[in-house]
């Protein structure tokens, strides 16, 4: 199976709270949860060839929220994980996690999403870390809290993330 690196951002503000991205999708992109359609997820995508990480989150969050001062810190996480992604069929998505803070105030970019991004991309919010543990709404990936606590503790190590 088709490898696909991406970089995905724990986007924090100066409250200590998480931007996530609600996706709808038309088919389930987790073979491991068929009947999953709409959840919450990190912004970030794939690394295009020749691209380092870093740059690549960067570019993304300035395609999907229209952010130009984003500070990327600390890799945070890394999964791997099985996705049937719209365009790229089945693939092993290695996703690597990053710290990151702005100031800036986030909106979806309509004029730099995708095609596919545009069916799928519903609304942003910011979480906080208690809004994270009491939802009842799906994240991804599943350990998104623990990722987020993570993030928030400087002396913190990278996570392996099973999903």
């Amino acid at each position: 199976m088709k490898q696909r690196n991406s970089a995905r951002a724990i986007l924090l503000n100066n409250r200590s709270q998480v931007l996530l991205i609600q996706h709808q999708d038309t088919i389930p992109v987790d073979p491991a949860q068929p009947d999953v359609l709409k959840y919450w997820a990190t912004p970030g995508g794939g690394i295009e060839e020749g691209e380092q990480p870093v740059d690549a989150l960067q570019r993304e969050l300035r395609e999907e929220l229209a952010l130009n001062n984003v500070t990327i810190g600390r890799q945070i996480g890394v999964r791997n994980v099985s996705l049937n992604l719209p365009g790229e069929g089945c693939v092993i998505s290695h996703e690597i996690y990053f710290v990151c803070h702005v100031s800036e105030r986030p909106e979806l970019n309509h004029a730099g999403l995708s095609e596919c991004e545009h069916g799928t991309f519903k609304g942003i919010r910011w979480w906080s870390l208690e809004a994270l543990h009491n939802t009842t709404e799906i994240l991804r990936p599943s350990a998104l809290t623990e990722l987020v606590e993570n993030a928030l503790c400087a002396d913190s190590e990278p996570v392996l993330l099973q999903d």
